[in-house]
C-alpha cells in the first residue's frame, strides 16, 4: 500500500491557459499530471498538443489525489479592479481549498510583491507566459522565478 502514498503526483489548481501550459509541460516531461477546475475548461493548445490533453486527468475534487508526495500549482489568475489593484479573491479560495493538504503548494499566478503575505503557499513561481507560446515557455524559460514564502530569489536564465 506504500506506493501509491508515496508516488509523485501533481495537480494543477486552475486549468486555464497557464494553468495548461504547465500541465501540458510537466506531462511532456513524465510526470502524473492531474487538473482541478470550478469550470469545464476551453483547451487553449489542443491542436498542437493532442496526444498530451490525452494524459492529464481531470478530478472531481481537488485533494482527490492528495499525499505527502503531491505538488500542487495553483494557476488561478487575479482580476484587476477598476481602481487598478489586485482582486486575489479567487486566488484566495483556491489555495483556501488547499489548506488541509499533505502535499505542497507552488503558487504559480502572478501576484504583486505586496500581496504575497496575505496567502498560504510553500513555493512561488509567478509566470511571464506569452500565451501563443506558453507551453514551450514553460519548458524552456528564459526567465526562472523561484521564491518560498519567506525567502524570494531571482534566478536569470
Amino acid at each position: 500500500m506504500g506506493g501509491a502514498e508515496n508516488a509523485e503526483n501533481i495537480v494543477i489548481v486552475g486549468f486555464g491557459w497557464v494553468g495548461q501550459a504547465n500541465a501540458l509541460a510537466l506531462t511532456r516531461m513524465g510526470h502524473a499530471v492531474f487538473y482541478y477546475d470550478i469550470a469545464p475548461p476551453v483547451l487553449r493548445y489542443s491542436g498542437k498538443y493532442p496526444e498530451l490533453y490525452a494524459k492529464v486527468i481531470p478530478l472531481r475534487n481537488v485533494l482527490e489525489k492528495d499525499g505527502k508526495s503531491t505538488w500542487y500549482i495553483v494557476a488561478v489568475g487575479d482580476r484587476v479592479r477598476d481602481d487598478g489593484s489586485q482582486d486575489l479573491t479567487l486566488i484566495k479560495k483556491a489555495l483556501d481549498s488547499l489548506e488541509p493538504a499533505r502535499g505542497r503548494v507552488i503558487l504559480r499566478s502572478t501576484v504583486l510583491p505586496q500581496n504575497l503575505k496575505s496567502l498560504e503557499f510553500d513555493f512561488y513561481v509567478p509566470e511571464f507566459l506569452h500565451e501563443r507560446h506558453a507551453v514551450g515557455e514553460c519548458l524552456n524559460p528564459h526567465y526562472f522565478v523561484l521564491g518560498s514564502k519567506n525567502n524570494l530569489l531571482k534566478v536569470r536564465k
